[in-house]
């Protein structure tokens, strides 16, 4: 094992040329609601089943074109290539494509907090006095993930510690960069800058930089994506991350926390009864204990309801939109 040592000052390397790294500090205006449920290994568990990761694709609605669309990201695009093909080396292609657009798709986790950061490992008092500033040891050894690297702090008072999550950042970083990934975390995730990006709908570009620059189990990680979540959910923007990885977490995010209303209002306005059946089988695989049930001896649209009437908080408003889902489809059959 190779282990490097750094001398800090308020939490950063110091000393010689090297230049004082500042901490960004996040207030509270975003913070997780005390009503959201914890993200326990056992519901994280059920994110990572196959059928429920079936569910989630078929609501993301992959659109290869969207999927595969120029964005702009600081590169030059790619130069097209045109070919001829025969018919079935076109549909062999498409099949590729397709195939590929899942692999770009892949969802983000939903995974728990880490709770070891800081955590005590001994107590050497005859080291008060030592020295002003922490020193930070870590195993530099190659092909050790991040998550798994070893990152200990020896505070001034003699305390033996586990990094914390801005600590095994900071050297991570410094020792394996990752591309995309600051040092410092970007201003924009500050709360104060983070509500305008919002308010813009900028969800697509938050979520894809909170997933370069975190890793799931930090909490600034959860308090972004959650954030943004919410904010999606609220304004009923969920067309925006159609056909991007972002989608499907969402869902489960709104699934196991039960807050169903808005995205079923969202459903019937734009006649999308399919995929409010499939969140319905969603909801009912996340959550344990439900008063509702599904039974397949009942047309979709009494499963509506009654998953209404008991998983709803909105179900007046939510009982107008069904009823008039329905009555617009009754009159188009009528016309035909």
């Amino acid at each position: 094992m190779f282990t490097s040592i750094y001398r800090l000052k308020n939490g950063y390397k110091h000393g010689g040329s090297s230049k004082n790294l500042k901490r960004i500090t996040f207030s509270r205006f975003f913070s997780q609601s005390s009503q959201d449920r914890e993200v326990t290994t056992e519901l994280s568990n059920k994110f990572f089943v196959e059928p429920v990761q079936d569910l989630l694709f078929k609501l993301t609605h992959v659109d290869v074109q969207k999927a595969f669309r120029t964005r702009f990201i600081g590169h030059d695009p790619d130069i097209p290539i045109y070919k001829f093909m025969t018919t079935a080396e076109v549909e062999k292609l498409q099949m590729e494509v397709k195939e590929k657009s899942k692999e770009k798709l892949q969802m983000p986790p939903i995974i728990p907090l880490r709770t070891d950061l800081g955590q005590v490992l001994e107590v050497n008092r005859d080291l008060i006095g030592y020295d002003s500033s922490k020193f930070v040891f870590t195993d530099v050894t190659f092909g050790i993930s991040d998550k798994k690297r070893i990152v200990v702090v020896r505070e001034p008072d003699g305390t033996l510690r586990k990094g914390n999550a801005d600590e095994r950042h900071a050297v991570n970083q410094i020792y394996f960069p990752q591309t995309g990934r600051e040092l410092k975390h970007p201003v924009m995730f500050k709360d104060e800058n983070l509500k305008p990006l919002l308010e813009n709908g900028d969800y697509e570009f938050i979520l894809d930089r909170a997933c370069c620059q975190f890793e799931p189990d930090d909490q600034n990680y959860h308090r972004v994506v959650f954030s943004t979540y919410k904010h999606v959910d609220k304004t009923q923007k969920y067309h925006v991350l159609e056909s991007t990885r972002h989608l499907g977490p969402l869902l489960f995010y709104l699934a196991f926390n039960k807050k169903p209303d808005n995205f079923l209002m969202y459903c019937l306005q734009t006649e999308r009864v399919d995929d409010l059946m499939l969140f319905i089988q969603l909801y009912t695989k996340v959550n344990e204990g439900l008063k509702f049930e599904l039974n397949d001896s009942k047309d979709q649209f009494q499963t509506i309801e009654d998953f209404i009437n008991v998983e709803c908080t909105e179900k007046v408003n939510l009982e107008e939109a069904l009823k008039n889902y329905i009555n617009r489809n009754i009159e188009v059959v009528s016309v035909k």
